[in-house]
């Protein structure tokens, strides 16, 4: 969904202020607020629904038949639905259902006989089988019931006028389906639907899926069919019905055509307008070519005005507040990320609102005459969170408003996948939301389904990424400063990053660095873990001038610049290279270090050769190269060797500790903080 507050928009997919509902000031751990949650909303802790023996997994809704006649803006409700149900266990006796108590429930049929039924509390019903069914074994259950609805939540149902004409519009999100019609409530457990509805014959009906016909019942009634072949949870099932004006555009794509539908009151159908929503048919290529096919191109997508001030996705079928252009991306995007592909549970939530909120990003990027990057750039500061204390994933999930958070579960995460992108490169990136789609279209996922996709894709854990930026709170502040350093005669740019922020822990991050040679920018990358690093970084030349994550990938709170402050030093250079095959006998070892070093025969070994042996060797030090010599007298015949360097080798300009880790056989040395000595292997194969 997206809303729109003050006339300006905020990147969420709800439909109302975000005063709706105040926070509750809790400090419960995350299990607490979901079990708090769980019950205040009609299901325990394990989120079954209380008084069931049954769990969600114990049915499987296969489709739903929903008959319901409306005659607003009169709040009376009439309506039945038929439910056709899988039993996943032997010996199922009850089926649970959600439905208001305000409604009165006029008959409750199993497969065409009369049940008994039990209200457990004034959201769940229970129905009381007359005999046990099998595993795999299919029932109907058939509901009728009417009564006057009741609106909550964002607007679960509401009922008015609009320029002289009676509507209805729903909005069940995120668990208000219940309040105007019954059903199982189950992100989980998507099923196809068949949706009849009956209104005034002066009045419209938009809704999900394809209209099937419309049949003039006498007495000034209209009936529309609406039929959707597409499993679909149940929050995503609307309607909206008013005096719309109708017009259809198609979308011709490899293969085929698909209507595009639009309902617009006529107090709002100008030309601008109408441009403004068919915008979408210039996003669906652009975002097919990233995320693949739009999923329901067997039917349609539609946009209908509703009383909302923002937008929601229902399936097939977006309600629109307005005309705005990132609210047209947000919610067609979410054709994907939340229809297609919906969160299993609310405190996934950011799987929808966070993926359709970076999809705004990428419309600016990828539109038909962006600039680009720097639209992206530009897009992405617009969205950066009012707080990054939060987490991204939800873990209270009682209130709506944390769920639905502009600050969290749209624009932090947003920013959460900028930044993966950011991590892992393009490619990758949108391999991963390939591979997310493959594995989870028309289904439902959690964060670890989409943590698990990335790993496999990546080819490498990013767990700590996740860990940090989805299912933990704060963001790092930096300060930074770079300096040159030139020995042996290469040039080095040396850059100093600490992270400032104190209610946070350290982020792991990698960081572009962009040091200008000879008035060109290189792209370079530093690995940063510590709360104060040094990095070496080597150079055709010398740096003229460096930026520190010039093109904003990574969310943090604050970047600034700092005096430079030199670390220990660093080995950039040997002779043999690490990891190098000499064919000649090795007469020498030159060490050479980016910096000046204190240092004796006592911090240098090496080992090998034929008998695996400690090699004897005279030592000297040229301050002029910052390179340290070791002679062998005798020589180095064939076999393998390691040269150690010890950490208790030190700058002369800061008496710090070598910085020797290394990784595999690539220098400079270092994981960017003093201590760690080094080990580099060479060979030789001479006799």
């Amino acid at each position: 969904m997206a809303i729109i507050l003050r006339s300006s928009l905020v990147l969420s997919s709800l439909c109302v202020a975000a005063s709706l509902w105040a926070g509750t000031g809790s400090t419960l751990c995350g299990h607490a607020h979901r079990w708090s949650a769980a019950v205040k909303h009609g299901f325990s802790p394990t989120m079954t629904k209380l008084g069931a023996p049954e769990t969600f997994t114990d049915t499987d809704v296969l489709h739903q038949v929903l008959n319901i006649t409306l005659s607003p803006p009169a709040t009376l409700v009439n309506g039945d639905n038929t439910l056709t149900v899988k039993s996943l266990r032997a010996g199922l006796t009850e089926f649970t259902f959600r439905l208001g108590s305000n409604f009165t429930i006029t008959a409750c049929r199993l497969d065409g006989r009369d049940i008994t039924f039990t209200r457990l509390n004034t959201t769940t019903v229970r129905a009381n089988f007359d005999r046990p069914y099998a595993l795999d074994e299919q029932f109907t259950l058939f509901i009728d019931y009417e009564g006057n609805a009741t609106s909550s939540g964002f607007g679960s149902i509401e009922f008015g006028t609009q320029g002289g004409a009676p509507y209805v519009f729903t909005l069940s999100e995120p668990w208000y389906s219940y309040t105007w019609w019954p059903n199982k409530d189950d992100n989980n457990d998507k099923s196809t639907y068949a949706l009849n509805v009956t209104v005034p014959s002066t009045l419209k009906v938009a809704a999900n899926g394809l209209l099937q016909g419309t049949d003039n019942l006498g007495g000034g009634l209209l009936r529309y069919r609406w039929l959707t072949n597409y499993a679909m949870s149940p929050y995503l099932l609307s309607i909206g019905a008013t005096n719309f004006n109708k017009w259809t555009q198609n979308y011709n794509y490899a293969g085929g055509s698909m209507p595009v539908e639009f309902y617009i009151w006529p107090s709002s159908d100008t030309t601008a307008n109408r441009t403004a929503w068919e915008k979408c048919l210039q996003m669906l290529p652009v975002f097919e070519a990233k995320f693949g096919q739009y999923p329901f191109i067997a039917e349609k997508y539609g946009m209908y005005q509703f009383t909302f001030g923002g937008g929601m996705e229902h399936q097939t079928m977006t309600g629109m507040g307005g005309f705005w252009e990132s609210v047209n991306a947000h919610e067609l995007a979410h054709q994907w990320w939340g229809d297609m592909i919906t969160c299993g549970t609310w405190h996934d939530i950011w799987l929808n609102e966070g993926f359709a909120t970076y999809s705004e990003a990428l419309w600016s990027e990828l539109k038909p005459g962006s600039s680009g990057l720097a639209a992206l750039k530009s897009a992405m500061s617009g969205r950066r969170p009012s707080g990054v204390g939060g987490t991204v994933y939800c873990y209270d999930i009682s209130d709506p408003n944390r769920i639905f958070s502009g600050t969290y579960s749209y624009n932090k995460a947003a920013w959460a996948l900028h930044m993966l992108r950011g991590v892992v490169g393009d490619t990758t990136f949108f391999n991963i939301l390939t591979n997310y789609r493959s594995q989870f279209q028309y289904k439902t996922a959690i964060t670890d389904d989409l943590v698990s996709v990335a790993n496999a894709t990546h080819g490498s854990s990013l767990n700590w990424f996740f860990d940090q930026w989805v299912y933990g709170g704060g963001a790092p502040a930096y300060q930074w400063a770079w300096s040159t350093a030139t020995s042996n005669g290469k040039h080095y740019l040396l850059v100093y990053v600490r992270q400032t922020q104190t209610a946070y822990p350290v982020f792991k991050m990698p960081i572009d660095i962009r040091p200008t040679v000879g008035g060109v920018k290189q792209a370079k990358e530093v690995w940063n873990d510590a709360a104060t690093e040094n990095f070496v970084i080597p150079l055709t030349g010398t740096a003229t001038a460096c930026t520190f994550d010039e093109d904003t990938w990574i969310l943090a709170t604050s970047v600034n610049s700092t005096t430079f402050a030199h670390g220990g030093p660093t080995i950039v250079e040997t002779v043999p290279a690490a990891g190098s095959t000499s064919a000649s006998r090795i007469n020498q070892v030159k060490v050479t270090f980016h910096t000046g070093v204190n240092a004796s025969a006592l911090d240098f070994a090496v080992k090998g050769g034929a008998v695996d042996a400690q090699i004897p060797f005279t030592y000297s030090y040229s301050g002029a190269t910052n390179t340290v010599t070791l002679n062998f007298p005798k020589g180095l015949r064939k076999g393998n060797y390691t040269l150690i360097v010890k950490d208790s080798v030190r700058a002369t300009n800061t008496n710090l500790q070598l910085d020797g880790e290394m990784t595999g056989t690539t220098l400079p040395s270092g994981n960017g903080q003093p201590g760690g000595m080094a080990t580099i292997p060479f060979s030789c194969t001479a006799p």
